[in-house]
């Protein structure tokens, strides 16, 4: 049992979204008495005859998360330091020695030699431009604070963990000033222990690089760090992925789990608020060795890269999608008014009802893609195989008779879903589903199936259902607040905004135009990819079959290796390639000739790939200026 890190007088604050853009109201939320009076009228559950009252329970299967291998980097050596009060403040006195344990073999696998100091005479022996790895080490006397931050005043780099210099030489509680210092944090506190603790990756961060965007990281509950900071790489955040407040007061944005920022002598710190041993889960902790693994890389001084997350290099993306299970005649409403805005929906239909409607395929397909609700909206997930394969290759048919077009996409009844789901629909010719995946994180995951390889689309955003219902909230505005909340948000992480409405709610113009104004909000961005639910999942999916290796060159150059393991040809991908040094230090990336779309931003530089035949490779070299 590890001894928590206490902190005197610490407070709850209001939580705000990073830099305050938003506030974000909970995505999970009960039902109320307002509700009441509308059951009756939209649960579609109660108004078809094959519902059920007491769906069968189920588990919803994970998303596995394929990480890159460490890259092939030049041998660099990092100066790891074990801290001997800090080891004594353990109750288990080898638990600080299995740590340094860790961390060792972690900058081993990311290339490094592993050099051991300790005192602070080492420290301050160290050559300008060394990397220093300071894992959790509690306890520091003055000595050894001067001698770290003389390390860094000298253009060194620091790659540390947990509450680095919280406690003095006899390990006393001083508090974490040293901590916000080296940083340059406004503030730093204990994160209030509400267990389980969460934090969640942030796109566009070189800690963060090859993570999903948003994904959510289960630890173990203890109390562990945060800062109020810029530079964030990842969060303390709820399961809902609504980050924890930061520390120092309202209106400071989330609170940072994770940072890697410069220093005034061109020094870099990377450091991370826990522990290296803290994966609630095996899966968890792989996901935690990655965050840390790139924290030493970058620390180190090596590049680290990987593909954008959404074509033409957009920020995030946006699918406008309808579930038409009752009011049927409502779905021609909306398909009218966002074909008058060239905004395409996806309609996921209740085949069983469909046939009722036959003047409605046309529209509909005309105005974006049709796909299936199910065939009469009863809970597929929890059932056998044989009932769940017969109902997907049922609403298959349906749906093909009554448009003369097979659906490719499934959002099954009440966003259920299991692993016979999954694979009924996917035998069944099926390519993707559309539901909550518990907000695990807020991009596409892609299942590998006996049948061949199905993508779930996560809705994490809150519906019209939840708004309307649920909260009882039943102004448009209400409506138009929530939809530009999520966009924000799934735009902030780099995420998938799945936009859903139901029939039997978008009965009125301005419900209709709260949906609109998304669209608009969402191309006034400029940065936000407006598509069909199918083409975001065929996207997914080739970008997932792109390998991308990194290497090292002697010279100081690095090699980026690119193939296209898919049987898809890849277009409109962008690399995202995050540099240690100053932009200026290196050279316009070359595939045998300079690549014209690439362009250096403050956080490193941007490479517009060319287009990827399947089983293509390609190599792009990042060369040093010469000095």
């Amino acid at each position: 049992m590890v001894a928590p890190v206490p902190e005197p007088g610490r407070g709850r604050q209001p939580w705000a979204w990073a830099g305050a853009l938003l506030l974000l109201g909970t995505l999970a939320a009960g039902l109320i008495g307002a509700a009441a009076t509308l059951w009756r009228y939209v649960d579609v559950d109660r108004l078809l005859e094959a519902a059920e009252d007491s769906p069968p329970s189920f588990e919803r299967p994970v998303a596995p998360v394929a990480l890159p291998e460490p890259p092939a980097t030049r041998e660099w050596t990092a100066h790891l330091y074990r801290s001997a009060p800090s080891a004594a403040f353990f109750p288990d006195t080898g638990y600080h020695d299995e740590l340094v344990a860790r961390w060792t073999d972690l900058v081993r696998e990311a290339g490094a030699r592993v050099r051991s100091i300790a005192h602070a005479a080492a420290v301050d022996s160290l050559p300008p431009g060394a990397t220093l790895v300071m894992p959790a080490a509690l306890c520091l006397d003055s000595a050894e604070r001067a001698a770290v931050v003389g390390h860094i005043e000298r253009g060194g780099h620091l790659l540390a963990s947990w509450a680095l210099g919280a406690r003095d030489g006899g390990c006393e509680w001083v508090g974490y000033e040293y901590l916000r210092r080296l940083t340059e944090a406004e503030a730093a506190a204990t994160l209030e222990p509400e267990p389980p603790t969460y934090l969640t990756a942030v796109h566009g961060h070189a800690l963060t690089a090859g993570l999903p965007p948003g994904l959510r990281i289960e630890l173990r509950a203890e109390p562990w760090i945060s800062l109020r900071s810029v530079g964030t790489a990842a969060f303390w955040s709820d399961r809902s992925l609504n980050p924890r407040p930061a520390p120092g007061g309202p209106g400071g944005g989330a609170a940072t789990s994770a940072l890697a920022t410069r220093t005034k002598a061109g020094g870099r710190i990377a450091w991370l608020g826990f522990r290296l041993d803290v994966g609630a889960e095996s899966r968890d902790q792989r996901m935690v060795d990655h965050l840390a693994r790139n924290a030493a890389l970058w620390a180190g001084g090596h590049v680290v890269a990987e593909i954008e997350p959404w074509p033409g290099g957009a920020r995030s993306a946006l699918a406008v999608t309808q579930d038409v299970e009752h009011s049927f005649k409502n779905s021609r409403r909306l398909a009218e008014r966002m074909a008058a805005i060239d905004a395409p929906v996806t309609f996921f239909v209740v085949s069983g009802l469909a046939s009722e409607h036959p003047d409605l395929a046309d529209a509909l397909a005309g105005a974006g893609e049709l796909a299936s609700h199910s065939v009469d909206h009863r809970q597929m997930a929890g059932r056998g195989w044989a009932s769940q394969l017969a109902g997907a290759m049922q609403t298959r048919a349906d749906i093909e008779a009554w448009s003369e077009g097979a659906p490719l996409g499934l959002r099954p009844p009440r966003e259920a879903y299991d692993s016979l789901t999954l694979a009924a629909w996917r035998r069944a010719g099926g390519r993707y589903i559309a539901a909550s995946n518990g907000a695990g994180s807020v991009v596409p995951g892609v299942f590998e199936l006996e049948s061949g390889p199905l993508v779930v689309l996560p809705r994490v955003v809150d519906d019209d259902y939840t708004v309307i219902v649920a909260r009882g909230r039943t102004s448009p505005d209400s409506l138009a607040a929530t939809f530009l909340n999520g966009l924000q948000k799934m735009r902030s992480l780099g995420g998938l905004d799945l936009l859903t409405v139901h029939t039997q709610l978008m009965n009125s113009g301005r419900r209709l135009a709260a949906v609109e104004s998304a669209v608009a909000a969402a191309r006034e961005m400029g940065d936000v990819w407006v598509a069909p639910a199918a083409e975001i999942a065929d996207w997914w999916l080739a970008r997932s079959e792109l390998e991308l290796r990194m290497e090292g060159r002697q010279d100081g150059g690095t090699v980026l290796r690119l193939r296209n393991g898919g049987t898809s040809r890849v277009t409109s991908a962008w690399m995202h390639v995050y540099l240690p040094e100053d932009r200026g230090t290196y050279a316009a990336p070359e595939i045998g000739r300079l690549i014209p779309e690439s362009h250096f931003e403050q956080d490193g530089l941007r490479v517009r790939l060319p287009a990827l035949e399947p089983r293509a490779s390609l190599e792009i070299l990042l060369p040093r200026r010469s000095m």
